[in-house]
C-alpha cells in the first residue's frame, strides 16, 4: 500500500511490440504452447500491460501493491509456487512498465482496474483462475472477487490494504507514529519537491526508502526489498501520474458491503508487525464467507520477503489441502 499515493491522515496470449519510448525489451516465451516463462505487453481497454508468466499448471495471478508499485516487488518470491502452477504478474493500468497515453481520475478508477483484469483473463484464456493479491493488490482482488465470483478459483490476500476508509486511515496513522522523528514531514516536503512532480527516479527512490521502510518488521528484508525495486524513468513517471486519482480510490473504499458475495475458499495471510490495523483482516474474515486467517509472527507488511519460510507453508497448505470446486 504505497505511502506516496495515502490518504493523508494528519493534516489471447499475444506478445506485441513494445513502444519505443519505453525503453524495454519484449522477451519471446520459451513454450508458445503453455506459455511457460514468457514476458512482454498485452493490451486490453486500450492499455499496453506489462506482463511475465513463469512455471505451469494451475494459474494464479498474482497482483502487485501500492497503487504505484509494480510486479518486480514480487516475483522472486513466488518460485516454490511456480514449480506446479502457472503463476503470472502483470503491471496494473497506470502502474509500472505498463503504457497508457494518458492518466486521469476519469481512468484511473476501480472499474477500470477490475475489467483489465477480467479482459486479462480472458485474453490469457482462462475460465477461472486463481488471485494472489499483496497489499492494495489484495483490495482490487477483494473488488474482483466481488463483483466476477463465478471466476475466481481461490483467493489469497497478503496483507491487504483495508476493506473500508476508516480502516485504511487508522493504519496510515499507525504507520507514520513508526517514522522517526523529523522523517515524516521530510518525506512530505520530498512528495511536494520539484523533483519529485517532474518524475526525476533519484528523488522516487529516496521517497521510497524513506516510506517503505518503516513498513518492515525485519530490517535485512527492507534491504532486499530495496535491491530488487528502483524507479526508472517510466516506472517513476507512472507513480506521479497516478497519484491523484489513487488519492482518490482510496477515499472511497467500498468493498467492505459486498464480501458475502465472495464464493471460493479464501485465505488471509497478516503480518504480526503490520502497521496495517488487526482490525482489518479479522473484519475481512468475518465477512468472507469460510475465509481463513493465518498470521505470520515477525513479520511486517511483507511477509513473503520477511518471513519468506512460513509464508510459503501458509500458502502451500492452503493451496494443497483446501478443495474447490468445479
Amino acid at each position: 500500500m504505497c505511502v506516496a499515493t495515502a490518504i493523508k491522515p494528519l493534516g489471447r496470449l499475444g506478445v506485441v511490440s513494445v513502444p519505443s519510448a519505453s525503453g524495454y525489451r519484449v522477451l519471446e516465451s520459451t513454450n508458445h504452447t503453455d506459455r511457460v516463462s514468457a514476458a512482454g505487453y498485452i493490451t486490453v481497454n486500450g492499455v499496453a500491460h506489462f506482463y511475465r508468466t513463469v512455471g505451469h499448471g494451475e494459474p494464479f495471478v498474482v497482483l502487485h501493491g501500492g497503487p504505484g508499485m509494480w510486479h518486480d516487488e514480487l516475483l522472486p518470491y513466488f518460485d516454490d509456487l511456480a514449480r506446479d502452477h502457472q503463476v503470472i504478474f502483470y503491471d496494473q493500468r497506470g502502474n509500472g512498465r505498463s503504457l497508457m497515453p494518458e492518466i486521469t481520475k476519469e481512468n484511473f478508477t476501480v472499474d477500470w482496474l477490475v475489467s483489465d483484469l477480467d479482459e486479462l483473463r480472458n485474453a490469457w484464456g482462462f475460465d477461472r483462475l486463481g488471485i494472489i493479491g499483496h497489499s492494495w493488490g489484495g483490495l482490487l482482488g477483494m473488488y474482483y472477487a466481488t463483483r466476477h465470483p463465478e471466476r475466481v478459483k481461490r483467493l489469497v490476500l497478503v496483507d491487504a490494504a483495508p476493506i473500508n476508509t476508516d480502516l485504511l486511515i487508522q493504519s496510515y496513522r499507525a504507520l507514520v507514529d513508526r517514522f522517526p522523528a523529523g522523517e515524516w514531514e521530510r518525506l512530505e516536503a520530498m512528495y511536494g519537491s520539484d523533483a519529485y512532480q517532474a518524475g526525476d527516479p533519484v528523488c522516487l527512490n529516496a521517497a521510497m526508502r524513506l516510506s517503505e521502510g518503516p513498513t518492515f518488521h525485519v530490517p535485512a528484508a527492507r534491504e532486499e526489498y530495496f535491491d530488487l525495486v528502483a524507479f526508472d524513468a517510466v516506472t517513476a513517471r507512472n507513480m506521479v501520474a497516478i497519484a491523484e486519482p489513487a488519492q482518490i480510490i482510496k477515499q472511497r473504499v467500498t468493498v467492505q458491503d459486498d464480501l458475502g458475495k465472495i464464493n471460493c475458499p479464501t485465505l488471509i495471510i497478516h503480518g504480526a508487525e503490520d502497521f496495517i490495523v488487526p482490525e482489518s483482516p479479522r473484519l475481512a474474515q468475518r465477512l468472507i464467507p469460510g475465509a481463513r486467517l493465518a498470521v505470520i509472527p515477525d513479520s511486517g507488511h511483507y511477509p513473503f520477503i520477511e518471513q519468506p519460510e512460513a509464508f510459503t507453508h501458509a500458502l502451500r497448505s492452503f493451496v494443497e489441502t483446501v478443495a474447490v470446486g468445479d
